[in-house]
């Protein structure tokens, strides 16, 4: 009977470490799929050499139609149309998402576009898929850091 104490203690720490969170407000991740990009979106943070310029993003939209490889880029009443292209490459040995985006576009709003012309590999997606995070593919210094929060679908 002396040892009834010790089992039922290794009975409740296998209990306790074995719980899983299923917590379902979003903070976990998903795996991504193109067709979850699908949408309009905001830009929430992008970080530049390490120099955080969300602000200059503010009031633009880009909807994104993975399927016809195009996104329109909205500021106030003026929107263009350009290309963007989904696809998988290996990274480090490892299968990675990888988003083309070419937003080289001139008259729309003051922000620098030109400066998320780039090969943005997804690095997260928030457990109900409303935030992606990306960062740049090829940086000779600090990676650009984009994360893009969905407006709706």
């Amino acid at each position: 009977m002396k040892s009834f104490p010790k089992i039922a203690m290794l009975v409740l720490v296998l209990l306790l470490f074995n719980c899983s969170n299923d917590d379902n407000s979003g903070n976990s991740e998903t795996e991504f799929s193109p067709e979850m990009l699908d949408g309009t979106w905001r830009i929430s943070f992008f970080s530049d050499e390490n120099s955080n310029r969300t602000s200059e993003f503010n009031g633009y939209e880009f909807t994104f139609d993975v399927e016809e490889e195009s996104a329109v880029v909205a500021y106030g009443a003026n929107s263009q149309t350009t290309v963007v292209e989904v696809f998988q490459d290996i990274i480090n040995n490892e299968s990675a998402w990888i988003v083309y985006t070419d937003f080289d576009l001139d008259d729309l709003g003051d922000a620098e576009l030109s400066d998320l012309v780039e090969d943005w590999i997804v690095t997260n997606v928030n457990g109900n898929a409303t935030v992606i995070e990306f960062e740049e593919l090829y940086s000779n210094s600090l990676p650009e850091i984009l994360h893009l929060a969905k407006i709706s679908d």
